[in-house]
């Protein structure tokens, strides 16, 4: 633990978000909702259940059925607005930040999930949310998902049903961030990135100053699509733009292997590395991988001749409440950091706190909380985690 680098970065946010305007997103397109499930091991009761506690556990049940047949339980916790982009857009928001989000949050009108979103910035609704089963285990989870309403996502879509051309750049003008994720579930996403990209060229200097993209997994989609989306992506970085490619650390593997790049070791100086290889080849301003034990950042300076880097481990959470949606509040926090001029390495621990307080309390923390939430890190009593109040 790097005990100044947590005071540094306590004092930057600090001075930063009681100084500075709040700032602004203009994020998209995906959304979901989330059934959150635990998988039951043994009943005891109609109340009463003991959870299968890992993946590999659940594994060994699921491959113990091959040629026979089993039944499997799940167990529904929770019913809760999802997707990265409103996961993300809600941690930017409780942070303080303002949001214009546009997407798969209910059509015509904004599905009651996630109205709640609306105290942050207007809602543009496009197309229905799609539905993920969240299978939570203690050392991960297993995303099931129904993305057919995702279908609905296409430019022509998100044009008109925004209002038109000219609704879509205000919405620009007046964004300090563009953030579009979730680009392997989002079937048509490289039409709507190629749409947002020809509005931001013609827009000049009105036009915001950085974009945020994310992957979401892209296992499933063939590199040739993969490589096309990065290079879309790429294209947004130019004269006073700043482009951040975030990544967990498979989907960085993922990506070097698209790109043809060596992907190194899997340490912190490995993962740093691979960050600048990554940015190098795309030319793109920063890059930024997120492993659940640590984060690293390699980002280019305005005149491409210095670089910031950033790297920090933790903080380890033996019993999250709530894992999915923890990246998302990671890029969240990371990108409100950056967006108030905070470092590469600040705006990684903001975002490792965000996540930290996420996994831990259920929901995103507020400036206040995040404060709290260092100072609780720094003097090592994290753990077992006591409510903020």
């Amino acid at each position: 633990m790097n005990h100044d680098a947590l005071t540094t970065t306590a004092s930057s946010l600090k001075q930063a978000a009681s100084t500075k305007s709040p700032p602004k997103i203009f994020a998209g397109v995906d959304g979901f909702t989330d059934e959150i499930i635990r998988v039951v091991d043994k009943r005891h009761s109609v109340e009463s259940f003991h959870p299968i506690a890992t993946i590999t556990e659940y594994a060994k049940r699921i491959a113990g059925a091959a040629g026979k047949s089993t039944n499997i339980e799940f167990v529904v916790t929770q019913i809760k607005a999802g997707g990265n982009g409103p996961l993300m857009s809600e941690a930017f928001g409780r942070l303080g930040g303002q949001v214009r989000y546009v997407g798969a949050v209910g059509w015509p009108d904004v599905h009651e999930l996630f109205q709640g979103m609306e105290k942050y910035g207007p809602i543009t609704p496009v197309a229905p949310p799609a539905i993920t089963l969240a299978t939570e285990f203690d050392d991960g989870k297993i995303m099931h998902g129904k993305h057919e309403a995702l279908r609905q996502l296409t430019w022509e879509n998100i044009v008109e049903r925004s209002g038109g051309i000219d609704a879509i750049d205000g919405f620009l003008k007046e964004a300090d961030l563009v953030a579009i994720v979730n680009w392997t579930m989002v079937p048509f996403l490289n039409d709507v990135l190629a749409g947002i990209l020809d509005r931001v060229n013609g827009l000049g200097n009105k036009a915001p100053s950085w974009y945020f993209f994310d992957l979401c997994d892209p296992e499933k989609r063939t590199h040739e699509d993969l490589v096309q989306a990065l290079e879309i992506m790429a294209k947004f970085e130019g004269s006073g733009r700043r482009v951040v490619l975030g990544l967990n650390e498979k989907e960085s593997t993922e990506v070097c292997s698209a790109l043809k790049l060596e992907p190194g070791e899997a340490n912190e100086d490995g993962l740093l590395e691979r960050a600048e290889r990554i940015a190098r080849h795309l030319s793109m301003g920063e890059v930024m991988i997120h492993p659940t034990r640590m984060a690293v950042a390699w980002s280019l300076g305005d005149d491409e001749s210095t670089v910031s880097t950033g790297k920090h481990e933790g903080p380890f959470c033996p019993s999250p409440k709530l894992t999915t949606g923890a990246g998302d509040h990671f890029n969240g926090g990371y990108m409100f950091a950056r967006l108030l001029g905070l470092t590469p390495q600040e705006a990684i621990i903001t975002g490792k706190s965000v996540s930290g307080f996420y996994v831990r309390e259920g929901r995103g923390p507020s400036v206040e909380e995040v404060l709290v939430f260092i100072d609780r890190w720094k003097s090592g009593v994290l753990d077992p985690w006591k409510p903020v109040t």
